[in-house]
């Protein structure tokens, strides 16, 4: 909202005016801006000397912009002008002899209303000045600054605050220009015919301290997030490492450090990764602070969490005072920034890469990520980025490719394959992480010594990775064997299913360390390669065949046993597409831990030859099998079961009914197995008979689903179900349209062994496999008698 005031009521009207520390210092009083300086005083006075009812009066200064912020008013532009005025203000009550009226005005509890927060000295400065009043009349004053700076409550080092040397400057040009002058301190503050005024743009529900939306210069310039960012930061680095900056600085402070090399070398490395449309990279600027930040929070305090929680939650970077508030801008930070920082734009090209390829960590497409989308990297992806910078970071000179690569193989196979479901978990993690950073160079030989554990991370993973370091420590091709292993782009780095296959239990690692000396580790080789081959070529075929090959494995290895994992309430026939519980991912894990589907993956490795004769073998294992369970036969007989949900979840309910679910609870659409399978191979069998068959989902617990017989007779359409009536093999086949029948259907039913019940409907129960021959037998009646004139 605009309006037109003076400056004594803005004082009034807001009860603070405040120009924040984003604001530049007060220049209008320099020396090089005597021009400037001396036009607006020139105009000032002539305005005040005018006739009250001169119409050329008032003198409008244009526009003042700003916000309430924490109850005062913050100039967003205006902030010289307003100076000025305050300080005329001051000399002009003086020279009147109003210097108690105008104390009354700008000053409350010994505080000027009128405050400086560029910097403290010049906040102590305005409060000071604002009340005092000199025992001296303004016509025996010969230097106004003299006069000030020899007060008591002066203190020398202002003087080289440059808004107090401007101020002294700017009182002294104003006591040339009207030192002679008398009653303008009255115009000044006149209410009704006001000698001069300015546009006030009170810039509502804008947060004029942190996010500078709006730089107002010679063409209204905006002000970036970053620039408003950088003003402040760059003034905290002051206290950052103050008594020895770190040595990446070469023993520049800290502050200048940044300073430069923002506004040149690091400039030049964003350039290629700023906005297209607005030329700027402030945004990819603030992006790369907010990651930092996440990956440098102390995982010892008990805030962390919440920060993460809170920083992975903007949608956009934020400010300052955001980030100071809370005390994210420690060195820590500092250091993980400017180190990285300087890493990355050490080489010629684009970015500088550590690491000797994208096998563990590809820090490009993380950087980018990083960049682009903060907020959406996952936990996963903090913990590599943790571990990457915190190698970075303790590993001064020049970085060993290697060891950074054994360091990140380890970090990536433990991050990818821990579960992460909050930010609890990924501050575990960091601390696992900090505890290992002694060890960052020779991690390997850590893993497997007795000391090797790690918080923080999957048991059993970590186990996996203490049992692999300690393999790979013997040579031998085992470094070569297990890359090859870690390399398969499903298994991700997570193997310990094929080390359990080879007899290793990953629950008892420090034993199995003991144990496993040079020749046993040989003689694992053999049974490690075919584990390591069947179970490649079984989950190319899952990922890429997965209706064909992929189908074949799946109920080659339901023939053997029952693997399927539980998720919750429910067990599922898994997918390749999600790293889920519902996913093959998890049945791995699961094997290495030494669950179920262990066994069952390598009692069917066991019976297969090698990669040339795996689809014979496999046709061969569904052959021989017996004594499955019924509810396994009914899968292996019905391809489509696997294509019923969308996340392949069974319930097994605690009467004995299983379903197939849509997607994963019972109150959504749900099937019966058995009913679905013979659904599935009657649909075609029955037309030439006159029944159709469809089935009737459930949506509740309340309901059973089941299989609809649909079909003429006689003229009118009769529907009969087939639901499970009491679990496991009760069933019931029970007409359910018409309720009231008579004559030949009535006749019908009667002779075929239907009964009425309490209920009214004509019902026969028995086992599936009983009433799939009646309902056959049904049928030919019933078309038999449709036929009868």
């Amino acid at each position: 909202m605009t309006s037109r005031t003076t400056f004594d009521k803005l004082i009034e009207r807001h009860g603070r005016v405040e120009i924040p520390v984003i604001q530049r210092d007060y220049a209008q009083g320099r020396a090089d801006q005597h021009i400037v300086r001396d036009d607006f005083l020139k105009s000032l006075h002539d305005a005040l000397c005018l006739p009250r009812e001169d119409p050329t009066l008032p003198l409008d200064l244009d526009f003042v912009y700003g916000s309430i912020v924490n109850g005062s008013f913050q100039p967003l532009d205006g902030q010289q002008r307003l100076t000025t005025l305050f300080l005329l203000h001051w000399y002009l009550a003086w020279v009147d002899g109003s210097s108690e009226d105008l104390r009354t005005r700008i000053v409350t509890s010994g505080r000027s209303r009128f405050s400086y927060e560029v910097r403290p000295s010049s906040r102590d400065f305005i409060n000071a000045f604002a009340n005092y009043i000199p025992v001296i009349s303004a016509g025996e004053c010969e230097d106004i600054a003299g006069m000030i700076t020899d007060q008591p409550w002066y203190f020398r080092s202002w003087r080289f605050d440059p808004t107090i040397r401007a101020a002294l400057s700017m009182l002294d040009r104003m006591h040339e220009v009207f030192r002679k002058t008398s009653g303008l301190y009255a115009r000044l503050i006149d209410e009704t015919a006001p000698a001069i005024t300015f546009q006030l743009l009170d810039l509502e529900h804008f947060d004029l301290s942190d996010d500078l939306y709006i730089k107002m210069n010679a063409r209204g310039k905006p002000l970036t997030p970053f620039e408003t960012f950088k003003a402040r930061f760059e003034r905290h680095l002051e206290n950052q490492f103050k008594d020895a900056p770190p040595d990446l600085c070469n023993g520049t402070p800290l502050a200048d450090f940044f300073s430069h090399r923002i506004d040149t070398r690091w400039s030049d490395f964003f350039w290629p990764f700023r906005d297209k449309k607005t030329a700027t990279f402030d945004d990819a600027m603030m992006n790369l602070l907010r990651a930092v930040i996440m990956v440098t929070r102390d995982p010892e305090a008990a805030a962390t969490s919440l920060d993460l929680a809170d920083i992975r939650s903007m949608a956009r970077a934020s400010s300052y005072t955001w980030f100071h508030d809370r005390g994210w801008l420690d060195q820590e930070m500092v250091l993980a920034l400017i180190t990285l920082l300087e890493r990355w734009s050490a080489g010629a090209e684009t970015f500088c890469r550590y690491l000797p390829d994208t096998r563990h960590l590809d820090e490009q497409a993380l950087f980018q990520d990083i960049l682009t989308k903060p907020t959406s990297l996952t936990f996963q992806q903090l913990a590599q980025l943790a571990g990457y910078a915190q190698f970075l970071v303790h590993s001064p000179g020049e970085i060993d490719s290697n060891a950074f690569d054994a360091w990140m193989r380890v970090v990536s196979n433990l991050a990818t394959n821990t579960d992460y479901n909050r930010p609890e978990d990924l501050r575990r993690s960091f601390a696992g992480l900090r505890d290992l950073t002694p060890w960052m160079n020779d991690i390997l030989n850590h893993l497997a010594s007795s000391d090797g554990d790690v918080r923080g991370f999957s048991r059993e993973q970590v186990a996996e990775e203490r049992i692999k370091a300690h393999l790979i420590g013997f040579g031998d091709g085992w470094p070569e064997r297990l890359d090859r292993a870690e390399r398969h782009t499903y298994f991700r780095g997570q193997i310990g299913f094929l080390l359990r296959c080879c007899g290793l239990k990953l629950g008892e690692v420090d034993a199995e360390i003991e144990r496993l000396d040079a020749a046993t580790a040989n003689e694992l080789v053999e049974p490690f390669e075919h584990y390591l081959a069947c179970a490649s070529q079984m989950f190319d075929d899952l990922v890429k065949h997965p209706k064909g090959s992929g189908r074949l494995w799946e109920s080659a290895l339901l023939a053997v046993g029952d693997f399927l994992p539980n998720v919750g309430r429910n067990r599922s026939l898994l997918n390749t597409s999600s790293d889920e519980a519902w996913g093959w991912k998890r049945l791995l894990r699961n094997a290495a831990a030494g669950g179920r589907s262990s066994q069952v993956l390598k009692d069917l490795w066991d019976q297969l030859e090698d990669p040339g004769s795996y689809a014979a073998d496999l046709g061969g294992v569904l052959e021989s099998a017996s004594e499955i369970d019924p509810w396994r036969e009914a899968i292996l007989a019905t391809p489509s079961v696997y294509d019923y949900g969308t996340y392949r979840m069974m319930r097994f309910s605690e009467d004995g009914g299983i379903y197939l679910l849509r997607k994963t609870q019972m109150n959504g659409r749900h099937a019966e197995l058995f009913t679905y399978c013979l659904y599935d191979s009657l649909a075609s069998d029955m037309k030439p008979d006159g029944f159709s068959t469809s089935y009737y989902e459930a949506t509740s617990t309340d309901d059973e689903p089941g299989l609809c017989f649909t079909r003429d007779f006689k003229g009118a359409e009769i529907t009969f179900y087939l639901t499970l009536y009491q679990a496991p093999n009760q069933y019931q086949f029970y007409l359910a349209e018409p309720m009231t029948e008579e004559g030949d259907l009535q006749e019908a039913l009667a002779e075929f062994g239907f009964e009425e019940d309490e209920d009214g409907y004509w019902t026969m129960f028995g086992e599936l496999k009983q009433l799939r021959p009646r309902v056959e037998e049904l049928a030919e009646a019933l078309k038999e008698k449709d036929q009868k004139v």
